[in-house]
This record gives structure tokens, sequence and C-alpha cells, in this order.
């Protein structure tokens, strides 16, 4: 349906922002272009909506959130975004504290799961101090959506170094294995798997320390198959059990997917590949590592060591905590 000459451009562009931005659904889009036929177009879409004139001015000054005007916060910057949330550089102006404010994105704000994870999150990420953890100070609705204010990280994440061909040494890997580790041992004590440990989930600050920034699918391990929770996370580090959907998770996934950064940090490559998701996933369940690869590009045999225990396939043979995989690196560095 071509939209009606009574429309302006600027106001069918700001009517596919809110779609996109998940204000509204197609349908509703469609339904106000039609009320506006020979009408007021803001008459229509508040008619439609019910809308107050205060709500609609918010939006269209936002851009329905994509330069967001939070009450109690200076926007300062944006941080980054994924496929569930934006995240903005904020000053709080109670006391001129710098924080980053997550926001998930409206459209999923409507979806239940998608927002009980949001909020989840937040609690997990209240719950748990410890330095390596990014802090969440509080979690608040806002108009259609939520949003979550935690620590502002200065730095970048260990994905933005790789994808600039960046290769760590191995004492700087492992230091950061180290950490992480360090970090998921917290989180073991706690009772919480993460799920989905990767490079874009770590960030390196301006110090040099590891940050665990993102818990958005963290939780408990014990999970059913059928409750559709345990493949969530990211296919290149998913462990075999994640990929096979196989519920009762616990922290030995982590550790897989923490040697799976691990191999990317040093190696500068993922060590499965895939067309798609679902090949990448068939091959963290049923691919061997490639030692004779590991070894022609150098690696130590202590890192050769630490990748495959760290990545073996079953679970058994693995580290069984975070606490022995930190034992092992700091007695390999006492034998040296």
């Amino acid at each position: 349906m071509a939209p009606p000459d009574s429309v302006d451009s600027g106001d069918q562009q700001f009517l596919a922002l809110l779609v996109h931005k998940g204000f509204l659904g197609k349908e509703d889009a469609m339904n106000v272009l039609k009320a506006s036929d020979g009408a007021d177009f803001n008459d229509a879409l508040t008619q439609w909506t019910g809308w107050d004139e205060q709500r609609l001015s918010y939006l269209r000054r936002t851009r329905a959130l994509s330069e967001p005007d939070i009450p109690g916060y200076l926007i300062e910057q944006s941080l980054g975004f994924g496929g569930t949330s934006e995240v903005f550089g904020a000053l709080r102006e109670k006391d001129r504290h710098r924080v980053a404010l997550k926001i998930l994105k409206p459209m999923l704000a409507r979806d239940s799961l998608a927002a009980k994870r949001f909020v989840d999150e937040a609690k997990i990420l209240q719950s748990l101090e410890h330095p390596a953890i990014v802090h969440c100070h509080r979690v608040f609705r806002f108009l259609d959506t939520f949003i979550l204010e935690m620590d502002w990280v200065s730095g970048r994440t260990l994905e933005e170094h790789l994808a600039e061909g960046e290769i760590f040494p191995e004492h700087q890997a492992l230091k950061v294995v180290v950490e992480v580790a360090e970090a998921l041992e917290a989180m073991r004590v706690a009772g919480v798997v993460h799920r989905d440990l990767k490079p874009g989930n770590l960030m390196l600050d301006n110090e040099g320390a590891v940050r665990l920034i993102d818990l958005g699918f963290a939780g408990g391990g014990a999970e059913s198959k059928d409750s559709g929770e345990t493949t969530l996370g990211t296919p290149a580090y998913l462990s075999p059990e994640q990929a096979r959907g196989e519920g009762g998770l616990d922290v030995r996934a982590d550790i897989y997917s923490l040697g799976v950064t691990l191999f990317h940090l040093t190696l500068g490559r993922l060590p499965f590949q895939g067309a798609n998701d679902a090949e990448m996933m068939r091959s963290q369940v049923l691919d061997g590592l490639n030692g004779a690869a590991m070894k022609g590009l150098e690696v130590s045999p202590r890192l050769h060591y630490l990748i495959e225990k760290m990545m073996a396939k079953d679970r058994e043979v693995r580290y069984s905590s975070p606490a022995a995989l930190i034992a092992d690196i700091r007695g390999m560095d006492a034998k040296d």
C-alpha cells in the first residue's frame, strides 16, 4: 500500500522508525497511514496508539530512542549495540558519575521471555561482586522498554582487538584466561552458568584488566532440554553439550567456550568453520581439534595441552572447575 499523498516524507520516515525500533507493529503502522488519509498525521497516530502529545513529541525528538534522552542522565555517546540492546555512555546527573545504560530494544520488550532474560541479567549482575564482572546498579522501566544502569568500562572488547587482526602473545592470552576464570569461579559458586562466553562479551579496559560485560544468557544450569534455553549462545563458541541442546549445563560448558576464546586469541582464527550456524554447531559436536595445525603455528606444548583439555568434547575430560584451570596455569608458570 502506497502512503497517502497527505503524509509527508518526514512523517513516513518517523513511522518507519517506530516500526523498526519496535514501538509499533507493521499492521499498526498501516492502520495509522489509513487513518491519516485526509486527516492530520499526528492526530491519527495518537488516536491509534493512545499516546499523548508529550510522548509523541519525545519519540520524535529522540528518533524513537535512537538518540535517547533519559530523565536523570546526560547521554554522552553510543558505546555499541547488539541483537538485543543498545548501550550508551551517560553522566548520572545526581552525582556526576559516569555509567553505561543498556537499553533493551523496544521490539523485544514486548516479548515476555526476552524481557525476563534482560531483568534476570540485571539481578545476576547485582548479586555478583567481583572485579572482573561489570556491576549493575539498577534496572528500571522507561516508556515501552527496560534499561540497565551499570559500570561504564573504558576500553575495547577482545572481539574488536581480533577484528583488527591482533594476535595475543601466549602470556597475555593466559593472563586473560586466568582473569576470566576467576570471574567464572565466582559465578560457579553462585550457581550461575554464563552460556555465551566469547570475545565480544569480554572487555579489555584501559589498564589492561579484563571485564565480563554481558550476562544476557546467564542463568542456572538445570534447565531441561524442553525449555529451549540450553542452545542459547554463539555457535562458534558453544560447547558440544549446548550444541546438542542438553540440559544440566554446568561451568564446564563455559570452560569449553573459554578454550575456544584462547584458541582465537593466540591463533587469530576460530578452531571450526561453517557456512552457517547449523554447520558450526555440527563441528562443535563432531569435529576434533587439528593438533597438527596448532603445532604448525608454533603453539607451545603448554598452550596445546590447555586448549585440548579445555575444549575436550567429553566434558568429563575438561577441567572440573575454573579454579582447577587457574591452578594448572599457575603451576605451569611456577615451573618455568
